[in-house]
Order: C-alpha cells, then sequence, then structure tokens
C-alpha cells in the first residue's frame, strides 16, 4: 500500500513538473517575443519623420539578347525580311527585375511581428486578398453579376488574425501618417463589418505594443 501511494506520488510530481516546464517555456517565448517587437517598436518610434515605407520599385530592365543561329538560304532570308517589315517590339521585362526585395513594407512587417508577438495562439496571415475571405461558386458567374465581387478582387488587406481553426477574426490595415485616407477603406470596413471580421486601422508610426495589440484584437 505504502508503495502504491509512493508511486503515485512519484507520478503526479513528475506530471506537475512537466507541466511547470511547459508554463515556464511559454512565458520565456513569449517574453522573447515581446522583447523583440518592443525593440522594433522603439526603433521606428526613434526615426526622424514620418516611417520609412520600403518601396518595391525595380531596377532598370535591361533586355538579354540573344544571338540568332545562323541560317543559310531561304531561312535567312525570310528571318531578314521579317525584321525590315515589323518595327522593333520593346523586350520582355525579365521576372527578376520584378522581383519584390521582400514580400511585406517595412509598416506591414512591423504590424506582422507585433501580432504574432501579441497573439502565439493565433495565425496570422499577412497581405490577403479581400476575396479569398469569401467561399466562391467555380467558376466566374458570380463574379460577372455582381460589381462588389470585382472590386474586392483588387482590394488586400495587410494583416488576417485567425483562429488555430483558420476561422478569420480580425482584420487591420497599416499606413503612413503622410497618407491620406485611402478610398476604398470605408467599403473594406463595411464589408468586414458584414462577414462579422473586426476591423482595425493603426498608423505605422504609433503602432500599439503586444499586450494592448492583444487586447484590441480579442476585445
Amino acid at each position: 500500500m505504502l508503495w502504491t501511494i509512493l508511486s503515485i506520488a512519484v507520478v503526479l510530481a513528475a506530471i506537475a513538473y512537466i507541466a511547470l516546464a511547459v508554463r515556464r517555456a511559454r512565458r520565456e517565448h513569449r517574453a522573447r517575443s515581446d522583447e523583440r517587437a518592443a525593440l522594433l517598436l522603439a526603433a521606428m518610434h526613434g526615426r526622424g519623420g514620418g516611417p520609412k515605407v520600403e518601396t518595391t520599385t525595380a531596377a532598370p530592365l535591361t533586355a538579354a539578347v540573344n544571338e540568332m543561329p545562323r541560317r543559310g538560304g531561304a531561312d535567312q532570308a525570310t528571318a531578314t525580311a521579317s525584321s525590315i517589315a515589323e518595327p522593333d517590339a520593346p523586350p520582355a521585362p525579365a521576372l527578376a527585375a520584378l522581383r519584390r526585395p521582400r514580400f511585406l513594407t517595412d509598416p506591414q512587417r512591423l504590424l506582422y511581428l507585433i501580432l504574432r508577438a501579441a497573439l502565439p495562439d493565433h495565425i496570422v496571415m499577412a497581405n490577403t486578398r479581400m476575396i479569398d475571405l469569401l467561399d466562391l461558386p467555380a467558376g466566374d458567374e458570380a463574379l460577372d453579376h455582381d460589381p462588389r465581387l470585382r472590386e474586392m478582387l483588387h482590394q488586400r488587406i495587410d494583416c488576417v488574425v485567425c483562429r488555430n481553426d483558420l476561422v478569420p477574426v480580425a482584420a487591420m490595415v497599416v499606413y503612413a501618417a503622410a497618407m491620406p485616407r485611402a478610398p476604398d477603406e470605408q467599403k473594406r470596413a463595411e464589408t468586414l463589418r458584414e462577414l462579422g471580421i473586426k476591423f482595425l486601422r493603426f498608423r505605422a508610426d504609433s503602432l500599439p505594443r503586444p499586450a494592448e495589440m492583444r487586447t484590441l484584437v480579442l476585445s
């Protein structure tokens, strides 16, 4: 009987130790995330003037000149005649020259990192199309008959917060202080409210800290 009680006590102690270790590891991870987000916020707030928004202007495009294989006889005559008859077409841009330096701008990236630190129990998606929040039937019939859906094809949300089952709970945009309000922002806000998704809007140079962000998203 005594050995049974001791065995049960040992098992309970081991379970309690594991639970405490897991909680401590989660607290440490949360603290590191909060510290990283706080450092990013401090760096952003310490800049002079407005926030620096990363642009995606591509470098000047250079056309790749491919050496044509030498041909003889009729082939060469046909190629020469075609080059004389048709005007020079502009070279197709190389995809590498159009590639973005980063997927997100600086304000979008900072918002994403703060959300990750504030909501480790949620899933954060960045740069999402509004139309992806809808479950549309296959085909283009719905888009052909609903102008609002066609508008949503070109509307984007900087970050969307989802529960672990990927149900969206909040959507947000971040804007530079000097930029005017986007003309379609009110439409986006109304659409999100109709879908039951909270809409939040933040200035890039005054983003909330993780603890405050969690309250804003979940309240």
